[in-house]
This record gives C-alpha cells, structure tokens and sequence, in this order.
C-alpha cells in the first residue's frame, strides 16, 4: 500500500466558492499537492492529478470554502481557560451556579492558592450576576479571580482584596478603576488596568502546550484554518514553534506582540524592540504580524471609551493613556519595522488610534530625506489596524480609507453581546457600531473577527451576526449596517487575507494558493439566513492535510 502524502489531498464534486459569491452551481473538483492547491475543475483531470496515495474525498455537491480566517483572537487565552473554572452564561446561568463552579475548583486547589474562573456576563445572566459575597461564600479561604467574559473586569472576592492590599485608601492605577460602593468600599469589580493588581499564577509552557492542542482542535471543527493571536508573548511563541517542530500545527497562526501588561496579559513590548524581530518574519504556518497596543475597554462592561455616556448613566469609560505616553512607542515600532494594531472601542479611542498610527507615522517620516514618500511607507503602504473599531465617526472614516488603515471589526459581538450593547448605547448609536454596511461602502479593509474567547469562535456565528443583526435573544439591533452572505463570506477568507498582506496565498481556491479547504453541511446561499449561525464544518483541511472530519464525510 502506498503510504498518503502528508500535505496532498482531492475533493471531487463540490460546489466550490469563489470571492463575491462568484460560485458556479455545477460541482468542480480540487486537487491539493505539497500543500498548494494544483487544479481546480472537473472531475477526470483531478483523479489523473491526484497524487498518488492521497484521499479522495466524494464531497457529493456540498459546498467547499476556502479555509476561514480569524482576525482577532486569543489562542494563548483560550489555552488557558481550558484549566480554569467556567463560568460563562450557558454553563453558568445564575449566579448560584457561578458559586457551586468555583467551590468546586476551590476543592482542588490548596487553601491560600489562586482559585480562577472566567466568562460570566451579568447581562445574560438570570437574577444578575455574582458579587464578591457570592465568591467569598464559594472559596472563603482562597483568593479568587474571576475575569467577565469581555476580559477587561474581574470580579474578586475578600482574600484576593486583602493579598493585593487594597483597602479604602487604594488609589486607582492610571487607566484603570477600583469599583467602590457608596461608603467607598470595594465591590471587588476591578477595571482594565486595576485586574494588573492580581499577582496571578503563570501558566507554564507544558500546560500551554496541552490547551493549544485543545485550541487546535476546536478551531479545526469550526472550519478555521488561519488564526490572529492578538496577544503573542514568548510563552505562546514558543508553543507554537514547539507544535511546529512536533509536526503538530494544524492552524496557521498570524501572531502579534502585546506590548503592555494588562491583567494576566504579558507585555512583551522591551522583549521584541531591538531584537530584529519585523513584521513578515516566520513561514505560511508561523508568521509575526506586528505590535498591538490597547486603549480603552468595552462596552458591556461600560468601560469603552465613548464619546457621549452610557445610557442611563454619567460615565464615558476609561481611556487608557494620554497619546504622548505611548506615541513614542508607537513610533519605535514601525522604526523596527512592526505593523501597529491598536485597540480602540469608543469613539475617543477609535480617534486616538488614528492618532496613533498617523502621529508614528509623521515622526518617522520627520527622520527620511524625503518625508511624503517615508510617511507612505511608513502608513499607507502598512495596513496598520483599529482593532475592532466599534464606533468610529464620520471623520474617523474618512482617516480610515485616506491612511488605508484596516477597521477590524468584531461584529461577532453583536450575536452573542448585542443585548448589553443595545442597553448600554441605545439604538441612535447601535446603527452605527461595527458598522459594516457604511465600511464596506467606503471602500474600508473590514475583515471580520470574534475576539475569543471574549464570544466563541465559531465563525458561522459572526458571519450570521454580519448578515442579520440580530442577537442570540433573537433581538435585532438595528437595521442599517447589514451586509450580505457574500460580503461576510468575504469578510472571513478574501478580505481578512489582506489583514496579513496574504490574499494571493490564502482566503480563495485557486490554483497556486495554500491548501486550506472547509467542507460545509449545507449550502450558505441556499439556506434561510437564520440558518447561517447552525453551518457546520465537516471537513476541513489546513496546508493540505485533514485536520477534522465528521462521519458523514
């Protein structure tokens, strides 16, 4: 018997799709050799093409994807999580529940020790979400930490005040809040950068390593083949390399560096300046992206920068930092040759994100012989990105499409978190938040993304909320940013290919891209599209090798 090829495949008789919803109803045939897609086209000449050994898939007219891409995750976070207690809304619907998870974690874990959860979400919760007496009731002997689902609050109860040392007279770091009850005491909620006062426990790279096979795998079932991790330290730069020389990377993984500690994320900013680290460094499975600063929180926490309050209340939420703190961080970032990604929500960061880019952009400039050609370079040439880019004005997107900035727009939040965001901004300002329909129609680089674990990374949930609006209380935001399943089709392959400068390699099937393939249950053109969030994956193929597979296939 012949042994399979390791990177080679063929799938006959699929209805294959192409950008823009270009797809032809007859079925083709694909054929994947040394991890690159060789023919594309009927059935005959991709069984002489095959190579010799490798699987012949009978895909029986389903429809074939190229494989899709998140631009915005957290795998290293994700990894984590799988160790800790899990507290999200559909395991823990109430905050009795939340108590019962975290006791249970607490039995295993030695008195005085760390106990960590993750996920709650208060709006999606039934009698509301827990409290620091709830934590206290469920581990009174261990500190705990439990991070709400959008990862810029953590709830903590009474030991983990008392080790951090945080009585009354704590002032609140800079861009962050200790949240206080009417007699100025601790609720335990801390904010953005006040969660940075919790000396948590350190995973380790052996148990990294265990939650990215876990990671893998789920992605590999949602039909994911490519995925940004948007908070790369050494830790999960070094597990990835690990998977890689194992012959176990079944993701291609697009890593940017996080350049300031927030919460239990690394700051790695001293660690990579200097080192000859750049974008474009690494091979089709590993490949550095760049630097990404964040400014401001989110909107179901009403941490989000925003211009006018949150509904119901006087607070326009926390912006991290003043722009000449960190402009010369930015600045030295392109100077050794990082593509910038920051992190702006609200209005007031989505500007200063703007700034950002633009401001760098300048003051390199300032140090080239001839400055208009050096700030093209530096800016317009780079496809530097707003990170979910939420609420951006009308001058806003002007900059955008002027600097050739990418909006990478986290519109999955609006299935799983559009019910908070509704409450929190009223329905003037949800018409306008992701609003995908006015940056596709600007011209605007706006690929999709879900920010995981912050919503689950299920692509088929995103590429629904684009389409539909409507979250997963089946309420519907608003009616003016909709786009259609072709658009948000793109919005996962070809157009966030060009958030790594790779849609001539991946995000299309043709012959001389990367063999990355996804084999749907149905027809995404063809079905109700309130069916589009229930698409499964049932085969998928990452640089020409099977990564899952379902028995139907």
């Amino acid at each position: 018997m012949n042994e399979q090829p390791a990177r080679s495949i063929t799938v006959l008789d699929a209805v294959v799709h192409r950008p823009g919803g270009r797809y032809r109803s007859a079925p083709e045939s694909v054929v994947v050799r040394d991890g690159v897609i060789a023919f594309v086209g009927d059935a005959a000449e991709a069984r002489r093409r095959t190579a010799p050994g490798a699987p012949v898939v009978d895909a029986g007219g389903r429809y074939l994807m190229p494989g899709l891409i998140e631009t915005h995750g957290h795998p290293g976070l994700y990894a984590r999580l799988a160790l800790n207690a899990d507290c999200r809304p559909s395991v823990t619907p109430r905050a009795g529940d939340v108590v019962a998870a975290i006791r249970e974690a607490a039995e295993q874990t030695e008195p005085g020790q760390w106990v960590i959860g993750w996920g709650y979400d208060e709006h999606r919760m039934d009698g509301g979400g827990p409290t620091r007496a709830d934590l206290d009731e469920a581990a009174p002997e261990h500190p705990v930490y439990l991070k709400r689902t959008c990862a810029h609050m953590a709830l903590v109860n009474t030991a983990a005040l008392e080790r951090m040392g945080i009585t009354a007279d704590t002032p609140d770091p800079a861009g962050g809040c200790i949240v206080r009850d009417a007699a100025g005491e601790a609720t335990g909620l801390l904010q953005e950068t006040a969660m940075s006062l919790a000396d948590l426990p350190v995973s380790g790279a052996d148990e990294l390593l265990a939650g990215m096979r876990v990671a893998q795998e789920d992605f590999a079932a949602w039909g994911l083949t490519t995925v940004h991790d948007m908070s790369t330290g050494p830790l999960e730069m070094g597990t990835y390399l690990r998977l890689q020389e194992a012959g176990e990377l079944t993701t291609r993984f697009r890593p940017w560096y996080f350049a300031l500690k927030l919460g239990d994320f690394h700051g790695s900013y001293d660690e990579v300046i200097g080192t000859g680290i750049r974008s474009g460094l690494g091979d089709d499975m590993v490949r550095i992206q760049g630097m990404k600063f964040i400014l401001d929180g989110s909107v179901g926490g009403r941490t989000a920068a925003v211009a006018e309050p949150f509904e119901g209340t006087d607070s326009r939420g926390i912006l991290y930092y003043e722009t000449p703190q960190i402009l010369p961080m930015a600045a030295q970032a392109l100077r050794n040759g990082l593509r910038l990604a920051i992190h702006g929500i609200g209005e007031r960061a989505v500007e200063q994100a703007l700034d950002l880019i633009e401001g760098a952009g300048r003051e390199v400039a300032r140090e080239a012989e001839d400055p208009e050609v050096a700030y093209e370079q530096a800016v317009t040439r780079r496809r530097h990105r707003v990170e979910h880019c939420a609420l951006p004005t009308e001058q806003d997107l002007r900059r955008l499409a002027e600097g050739k900035i990418i909006a990478a727009a986290s519109t999955a939040f609006v299935h799983e978190l559009g019910d908070s965001y509704v409450k929190n901004l009223g329905p003037e300002r949800m018409a306008r938040t992701y609003p995908m329909r006015t940056l596709l129609d600007r011209g605007i680089v706006a690929p999709c993304n879900s920010d995981f674990p912050v919503t689950t990374a299920n692509p088929w949930l995103g590429i629904s909320a684009c389409v539909t609006r409507r979250t997963v209380s089946g309420q519907v935001t608003d009616t003016a940013q909709n786009i259609t399943v072709a658009e948000a089709l793109d919005a996962y392959t070809v157009e966030a290919a060009k958030a790594s400068f790779e849609e001539r390699r991946t995000g299309c099937i043709a012959e001389g891209f990367l063999g990355d393939l996804v084999l749907l249950d149905r027809h995404p053109f063809e079905v109700d599209v309130r069916e589009l969030q229930d698409v499964t994956a049932e085969l998928t193929v990452c640089d020409g090798r099977i990564v899952h597979r379902t028995d139907s296939v």
